[in-house]
C-alpha cells in the first residue's frame, strides 16, 4: 500500500490513500508517519519514504474544484 502525507503551511498533516481518499488529518508530519509506520510494521512490511516538495507558484489554481496542492507532499511506499 502507497500512501501520501500532505503537510499543510499550518504545519497540520493529512494522511491519504494511493487512490487519493483522505485517511486522516493529525497535528504533525512526525505523527502521520508514526500511523504508516505501525501499519506497515503489522503488516510485516518495509517502509520506504520519497519527500516530494511541490513549488509554490503564486496563489493556488482551482482545477474542477478542487485546489491544487501546495507545500510538501511525502509518499510512503
Amino acid at each position: 500500500m502507497i500512501f501520501f502525507i500532505k503537510e499543510w503551511p499550518n504545519r497540520t498533516a493529512t494522511l491519504m490513500a494511493d487512490n487519493g481518499a483522505v485517511l486522516w488529518t493529525f497535528c504533525s508530519v512526525e505523527e502521520a508517519r508514526k500511523v504508516c509506520d505501525e501499519w506497515y510494521r503489522v503488516q510485516g512490511e518495509k517502509v520506504d519514504y520519497r519527500l516530494y516538495t511541490l513549488e509554490d507558484q503564486g496563489p493556488p489554481v482551482e482545477y474542477e474544484g478542487m485546489q491544487e496542492l501546495s507545500s510538501a507532499c511525502c509518499a510512503v511506499a
